[in-house]
């Protein structure tokens, strides 16, 4: 078998969208709380608000010179359900949640958050050049996906922030922090029976 650096990369782009999202409902697993459920309704309702919002506004992809890879994951055999690109939408939209609630909440949190946001960044950078280069999707097409889910991305973090349950959102000021412990005396007493 011959393992082609190149298939690895398209297969990274084609599932990583479902392993953002799969890294939350499982990380709200085992920490056993709701922040990935609620993620992930506001995933599915932002995807579905941006499909039907960028069909409305964009045309159909021009599929000439589109790539065979573009169309690899379908449901249930139907391909084109969307005018728009799902994978940039799921980036954008994750990226804008978890932006908003940082700044919402402190924004120092956005040093400890530099990596997902960082790779985040990178994902959607990279995703947008695969789109182009394989010629899935044209500007028009990319442009409202970015915005629309941006945009809803902070809707969602505001309507959770507004909801004013900490437990439900990612990077919360209780967060337990771990710190050196502190220098204590205690005070040995002996108490006898006195009979």
């Amino acid at each position: 078998m011959n393992l082609d650096i190149n298939n690895l990369r398209e297969l990274l782009y084609i599932f990583a969208p479902f392993i953002i999202v799969c890294y939350f409902i499982l990380l709200s697993i085992i920490n056993t709380d709701m922040k990935g459920i609620v993620y992930l309704i506001g995933l599915i309702a932002s995807t579905m608000m941006t499909v039907f919002i960028g069909n409305g506004l964009v045309g159909k992809p021009n599929s000439t010179n589109k790539d065979v890879l573009c169309d690899i994951v379908t449901i249930n055999h139907i391909a084109g359900i969307s005018n728009i690109p799902i994978s940039l939408t799921i980036y954008c939209f994750t990226l804008s949640y978890l932006l908003y609630t940082i700044f919402s909440i402190n924004i120092t949190f956005l040093f400890r958050a530099v990596v997902p946001v960082f790779a985040l960044s990178v994902l959607i950078i990279m995703d947008i050049l695969w789109l182009t280069t394989k010629k899935c999707f044209q500007q028009s097409h990319i442009m409202t996906a970015s915005i629309i889910s941006l945009l809803l991305g902070v809707g969602w973090g505001f309507i959770i922030n507004k909801i004013n349950n900490k437990s439900l959102q990612y990077f919360t000021a209780d967060d337990s922090v771990c710190t050196m412990p502190k220098k204590s005396y205690f005070k040995v007493s002996n108490v006898r029976d006195k009979k």
